[in-house]
């Protein structure tokens, strides 16, 4: 049984993360419960504190090469980034960025920037609850760049928090009373947690229960993306979320 358990999987998932995330990895490991024969890698980029280790207007793209460059070394089948920093700088960021890595690794590159659009558009979803850790002016950067892509944030709240590592140990009650009150008002479609270092995932489908929304987790948006790039079948996953069916 013990050597069956940890056989290698057929088939593996490629993540790159900032490296002040704890959350990623836990909720990419929780999905794949439900998966077997898919494994998950990871890689980390320099992104900590508020917004360190990056440039503040576009990407450092070789850690981003070195990252994919050694999931390859593991066989994985995609790579995803999963995080939201692309909606922040622009979503050509990442269209370039996935061009630029899926030209170094032969492979389908995907990002939860991206992938985002991608599940507003399965909802059909045009009308967000925005959830975010760091503050409103941040906020209004990323609500700027949503209604570019007819995205209209209707309900807000922004933590405050200035450094990426403390939004893996926010308080996710107001979180809840926000989700709730924003569904009720009826002005929105889904209620987006826009920091894959917020531990939205743990919440969504109870609060979906709750809302009668959508409740898009951004870390989990990341490894759905992955998965259905892959043509994973994500049915086994939908106690975990509507995101999942």
């Amino acid at each position: 049984m013990t050597v069956q358990r940890f056989a290698q999987a057929p088939r593996a998932i490629g993540l790159i993360l900032p490296s002040s995330n704890r959350v990623v990895e836990r909720v990419t490991h929780d999905v794949l419960n439900f998966i077997p024969g898919i494994d998950a890698c990871f890689a980390r980029i320099p992104y900590f504190g508020n917004g360190q280790g990056q440039p503040p207007d576009r990407y450092d793209e070789k850690p981003f090469m070195a990252a994919a460059e050694l999931l390859g070394h593991a066989g994985v089948d995609v790579i995803c980034w999963n995080a939201t920093r692309g909606s922040a700088l622009g979503f050509s960021h990442d269209r370039k960025l996935c061009a630029q890595l899926a030209q170094q690794t032969g492979l389908p590159v995907v990002t939860t920037a991206l992938s985002a659009l991608d599940a507003f558009q399965h909802f059909n979803t045009r009308r967000i609850a925005l959830v975010t850790h760091g503050t409103p002016e941040q906020g209004a950067i990323f609500k700027a760049n949503f209604a570019e892509q007819g995205i209209e944030t209707n309900a807000e709240l922004h933590l405050g928090l200035t450094d990426n590592l403390a939004a893996a140990a926010a308080r996710f009650e107001p979180v809840i009373d926000f989700a709730r009150e924003s569904a009720a008002r009826a002005n929105v479609d889904a209620v987006l947690i826009w920091s894959t270092n917020l531990p939205g995932h743990a919440y969504a489908a109870d609060l979906e229960v709750q809302t009668g929304i959508p409740v898009l987790d951004s870390a989990a948006i990341g490894v759905w993306a992955a998965l259905r790039a892959l043509g994973i079948d994500r049915r086994p996953v939908r106690g975990l979320g509507r995101l999942f069916v």
